[in-house]
């Protein structure tokens, strides 16, 4: 859940039993502190039953009428204050995770950024992740960390072969993968057979800001990942799902070796 831009938008799925905010400081962190207070004053969730995370941005990827920084300092004062401001925005102590929203320009700099990240982790973070890292930048970041990354937030689509390589990577190493845009970029999967299959078997329904088609949602996600014989009836689902992406990385990759090599 992330980028909900008034309080009652940010209540509404914790209502539902959505337990996951990301609230990056380039969306409304204000507002989505006020969403979370409104819930936890009213009893709707407990704060250790939520999982919050915050990001980082570096300048060359911030929406210039929202730099929670001071310019003219230091990039670590930088990433303090910002870090400073999330907590008061959000109104917590803690966050469950704090992402590298992109990377610097200059690539030393996601190293040096990561160090002091890893000052806050255990006092005030739990985890650390990246966002929109190709997979040397992601190794570089790991290579050098004490606290290793466990979180990778990209977006899942054709001109970076459906982060094929990333996320075998991240299979490697125990990180979890969090794909974003899965099926707004990527018609060629949202218009597949086995999309339209699965959809119908599990009677999906699109995004919505109505309380009780969230709770339906939660409610299928929660029977079909605890039915065993559910999850088995997908498997022919899962295989076809598999080749697809393959199929598709395939073609990527031949449109790509055929513009390089014409």
């Amino acid at each position: 859940m992330w980028e909900y831009p008034r309080p009652p938008k940010i209540r509404q799925p914790l209502i539902s039993g959505v337990d996951t905010a990301n609230y990056p400081t380039a969306y409304d962190e204000p507002l989505s502190g006020k969403g979370i207070a409104r819930a936890l004053a009213s009893g709707v969730v407990k704060r250790d039953e939520l999982f919050i995370q915050s990001n980082f941005t570096p300048l060359s990827a911030h929406d210039k009428t929202k730099i929670p920084f001071n310019l003219d300092q230091k990039m670590e004062d930088q990433i303090k204050e910002s870090i400073a401001q999330t907590f008061e925005d959000l109104g917590v102590d803690s966050l469950d995770a704090f992402i590298l929203h992109a990377p610097f320009e200059n690539e030393d700099d996601n190293v040096a950024a990561w160090k002091i990240f890893e000052t806050y982790v255990s006092d005030k973070f739990r985890h650390l992740g990246v966002s929109n890292f190709s997979l040397a930048q992601l190794q570089k970041v790991y290579s050098n960390a004490l606290v290793k990354p466990v979180i990778v937030q990209n977006r899942f689509q054709k001109k970076t072969v459906y982060d094929h390589e990333v996320r075998k990577f991240c299979k490697e190493h125990g990180i979890t993968y969090q794909s974003f845009a899965m099926l707004k970029n990527n018609p060629e999967i949202l218009e597949s057979d086995v999309v339209a299959r699965v959809a119908d078997k599990l009677s999906v329904l699109n995004g919505t800001t109505k309380v009780e088609r969230m709770q339906k949602d939660l409610q299928m996600t929660t029977k079909v990942l605890g039915d065993g014989e559910q999850l088995e009836a997908l498997q022919p689902e899962l295989a076809e799902w598999s080749k697809l992406l393959l199929d598709l990385a395939g073609s990527v990759k031949i449109a790509l070796a055929e513009q390089l090599w014409p």
